[in-house]
């Protein structure tokens, strides 16, 4: 599943596209953390997916259920 948003993620911010409202995929937080890397935190389906985007691949960082998710923030 994070391939699978690793991707989705690279073409949206390639295209200048946004999700947000019209499907179940949105970018709920990027942070860059150096010229090539990134930090991404991705709302896919009924999951919270937190990953870094890296020049040598992808690192999954965490995975949440997306209600866990709301809960926790609205704390």
């Amino acid at each position: 599943m994070s391939v699978c948003a690793v991707i989705l993620v690279k073409y949206l911010k390639k295209h200048n596209l946004s999700v947000k409202g019209t499907s179940s995929v949105e970018i709920l937080a990027s942070l860059r953390l150096s010229a090539r890397d990134v930090f991404f935190v991705v709302h896919c389906g009924p999951d919270v997916i937190a990953f870094t985007l890296t020049s040598n691949g992808a690192c999954l960082m965490g995975r949440w259920n997306y209600e866990d998710w709301k809960k926790s923030q609205a704390d």
